[in-house]
């Protein structure tokens, strides 16, 4: 186990963030990560790095949000985002750990806790422009903790060690040349990336039994790229082809195939409407609320930012496990994101101002939240410039 937590790391650190000697770097995660977290320090510091961290107490955490008012928790230390102010200067890098703590905001005020999301967006406004530019290194990757093992492993006789060994077979850990089989992989994703940027679309139609039926234009600069469209890797793993559609170009009905947590709170079996690129309507069986709060967050959160293409018979899916865990459930299968757009999904984007992208038709938001859509019975259809149809995709799978 310490051998392949420290390869993994060491993926993490050389391949993903690509990390210089000098360069600031923040590893931001929680207290249950913290025999994670040294071991990428002790790397990082090695490499000659400065090493900032930010590690939350979520049961302390947790305790202000039950029994605190807003400001009282905009107060408190877990909610200062300064490190990152710092980082975007320093022109840094950025280490996120996705490490789920499975109910741990349940009693808590949803409203306290869509209002708290957004300022802290509000707080880390300038990383935020620093990350779209592509000007800072940060890269999101999952760490195991004892709560979340035991919610998605529950027949595990030790589910730590089940979920460590599930993340680093998925990201390759286990193989002898982790990052020789992730350049081969990214570069048949970059392969089939150009494929699709020399169709020159013009809309996709995705239908499914479940009752997905939705029209996506595309806009006419747009670029579909791999996560290794920079210069590091920004998830890890990757496993999705995506691109940002036409602000109001999105027309009619799109189901949930996978839970979604956000804020550690529970959003299931739900749909949404659009019309003009717009959510007209939605509903959900379980986590109604707090996904009219992400929808609310602000104008450009009713409106999609990506769209992204996963096999269904990816490794995730196939390993049978839903890991209520975004990161990796939407490398799953295919997604949609409500919110922010990227720039780099436009040719040239990355030198054009906000109001340049928005438009070229590029949907901006304080926000940008990824829901699973793709099962087996997906179709997904392109129409191109010329009025030509061409499949993409077929009971779930690419077939380009």
């Amino acid at each position: 186990m310490e051998v392949y937590l420290k390869k993994y790391a060491e993926l993490l650190v050389h391949y993903c963030l690509k990390l210089k000697k000098g360069q600031k770097f923040l590893i931001v995660g929680s207290t249950l990560n913290h025999d994670f977290i040294e071991i990428v320090r002790k790397i990082a510091e090695k490499h000659g790095c400065i090493v900032l961290i930010e590690e939350t107490d979520w049961e302390e955490k947790r305790d202000l949000l039950l029994h605190h008012t807003f400001l009282e928790c905009l107060e408190n230390p877990i909610f200062d985002r300064s490190l990152y102010h710092e980082i975007a200067l320093s022109k840094g890098a950025v280490l996120m750990l996705s490490s789920p703590i499975p109910h741990c905001n349940e009693g808590v005020d949803q409203e306290l806790l869509s209002n708290l999301a957004k300022e802290m967006e509000k707080r880390i406004a300038l990383f935020r422009e620093y990350q779209m530019k592509g000007e800072i290194a940060w890269c999101i990757a999952a760490a195991a903790n004892e709560l979340w093992a035991k919610e998605i492993l529950p027949n595990s006789n030790q589910p730590i060690y089940d979920l460590w060994n599930l993340i680093f077979d998925i990201c390759h850990v286990t193989s002898d040349y982790p990052e020789k089989e992730w350049d081969d992989y990214l570069k048949h994703l970059d392969a089939r990336a150009n494929i699709l940027n020399q169709m020159n679309i013009t809309y996709l139609h995705y239908q499914s039994k479940n009752g997905t039926d939705l029209t996506v234009e595309l806009p006419e600069n747009y670029v579909f790229s791999s996560a290794n469209m920079s210069s590091n890797l920004v998830n890890m793993p990757s496993l999705e082809l995506f691109s940002t559609p036409k602000k109001d170009g999105v027309q009619g009905m799109v189901k949930s195939t996978k839970p979604l947590l956000f804020q550690n709170v529970f959003i299931d079996d739900f749909w949404i409407r659009f019309e003009h690129g717009k959510v007209v309507s939605f509903d959900a069986r379980e986590g109604k609320e707090m996904l009219q709060k992400i929808i609310e967050t602000d104008e450009g959160s009713h409106f999609l930012g990506e769209i992204a293409f996963v096999d269904f018979d990816s490794k995730i899916n196939q390993s049978g496990i839903i890991f209520e865990n975004t990161l990796y459930d939407e490398n799953a299968s295919c997604h949609l994101a409500l919110g922010r757009g990227f720039p780099e999904c436009f040719k040239d984007g990355l030198t054009k101002s906000i109001d340049e992208l928005s438009a070229m038709g590029m949907n901006y938001s304080e926000t940008h939240v990824d829901f699973m859509m793709g099962d087996r019975d997906l179709d997904i259809v392109a129409t191109l410039h010329d009025g030509t149809e061409v499949v993409l995709m077929k009971q779930g799978k690419l077939i380009f």
